[in-house]
């Protein structure tokens, strides 16, 4: 007889945690700046651009603009991409 053992691949919590609220949501994306921001993580451009191209066909005068940065995001393109845009995405992929 075979015996299967299943481990559970959640990392114990460390410490204090604190959620972060969620960001405030707009009644409408007509109109709206979309900012793609990518980790640079693999196919999550791609993920990001076909996300950006169905919002593009689906609301009206949405526009874009896609960020490209790293594992973390680098905190200069965050800031540079909250001062630019109305509503961000981010994307991870492998």
């Amino acid at each position: 007889m075979y015996q299967l053992e299943v481990l559970n691949p959640v990392a114990p919590v460390l410490g204090e945690v604190e959620a972060t609220p969620l960001a405030p949501r707009p009644s409408s994306l007509e109109g709206k700046t979309i900012g793609l921001i990518w980790n640079g993580k693999a196919n999550g451009d791609v993920a990001l651009r076909r996300a950006g191209e169905v919002l593009q066909q689906r609301i009206p005068g949405v526009k874009l603009k896609f960020y490209s940065g790293a594992l973390p995001t680098p905190e200069f393109i965050m800031d540079k991409a909250k001062q630019e845009v109305d509503v961000a995405i981010g994307c991870t992929a492998d």
